[in-house]
């Protein structure tokens, strides 16, 4: 088939006609979502360091100018220095289905105490409201997300943003505000006494814990409650949603049990889900099945549905 030298349209393209012998076809699928990386986006400089953002996005070629959710997605590293493309394959699955996936890089325990890192989170939520346009997000339709130590950061971001607690003053510019929390296994209490089975040094200066507060936790327990979950309870903030490993030898599940009991004391609405038999960091917080309560906790969110995944509404 020939085809003209010409200036056409895919409206104005002509089809193939001709029939090829042994060729199999597909149907065209114009309203398939593509998913485009792009990498090491500066969000904030701060302390002398460029703060980055990795950033997957959901594209539709029939409709280009289609707008997505955002899931603002802080990577565990024990609050070290953080491997910023770990799950990128990973949130690359829930891109695909409609989301744009941006992986936040926060100040580590190397170069800034708490709350540094929770401002920071905050201060991504911002860059994606203010961009929206740029990477085709609905700016009403942001969520925290984050594992281990990253878990703990979106989880305390996500509770102080409407309060304006651990946040940088006159920052309320543009709001950091979301419509839905996911903690994945985190460290939200590094407090707890056995809250770390593999850190022997648990809670000293020297543990991952004590560097992110500066000081021995075992000594100042009551200077480190700023940097726990249960803290912020009675604050108004979003729906949340909470998984964690029955086996997590890094960060023992009855962190995650005790934020969910107490947020169910204050009647919070907030659903929890025990992976059965799962470490920390285990493959199965990716698969199809949790992908699936992963987003439909989303969607209720969007929608304004508080009803969680086991069947109860709050």
């Amino acid at each position: 088939m020939r085809i003209e030298p010409g200036s056409y349209t895919y409206e104005t393209i002509p089809d193939l006609t001709e029939s090829v012998a042994g060729a199999c076809e597909l149907p065209c699928a114009r309203g398939a979502i593509e998913v485009r990386y792009v990498p090491d986006v500066v969000y904030r400089s701060v302390d002398g360091a460029d703060l980055r953002l990795q950033v997957l996005q959901p594209l539709v070629p029939a409709d280009p100018v289609r707008r997505f959710p955002c899931v603002v997605f802080v990577q565990g590293s024990h609050w070290a220095e953080q491997n910023l493309y770990r799950n990128v394959c990973n949130l690359g699955v829930l891109a695909r289905r409609g989301y744009v996936c941006v992986i936040v890089e926060y100040r580590h325990s190397g170069i800034a105490t708490f709350p540094a890192q929770v401002i920071d989170a905050k201060h991504a939520v911002r860059f994606m409201r203010a961009h929206a346009d740029e990477y085709h997000v609905e700016p009403d339709a942001i969520a925290l997300m984050g594992d281990s130590s990253g878990g703990h950061v979106a989880v305390l971001a996500g509770m102080t943003a409407r309060s304006g607690e651990l946040d940088d003053a006159g920052a309320a510019a543009v709001p950091c505000d979301v419509c839905g929390i996911i903690d994945l296994y985190g460290a939200v209490d590094p407090t707890l006494p056995y809250g770390f089975p593999n850190t022997p040094d648990h809670q000293l200066a020297s543990s991952p814990e004590g560097l992110l507060m500066g000081f021995n936790i075992r000594e100042n327990p009551e200077q480190a409650r700023i940097a726990v979950a249960t803290t912020y309870v009675n604050r108004d903030f979003a729906p949340m949603l909470i998984c964690h490993g029955t086996k997590d030898k890094v960060v023992a599940c009855q962190e995650s049990i005790e934020l969910y009991e107490a947020l169910c004391a204050e009647g919070k609405d907030v659903a929890f889900y025990l992976m059965r038999g799962s470490d920390h960091a285990d493959a199965g917080f990716w698969c199809d099945q949790a992908i699936d309560v992963y987003e439909a906790f989303l969607r209720r969110c969007l929608a304004g549905d508080a009803a969680d995944d086991c069947g109860r509404a709050r």
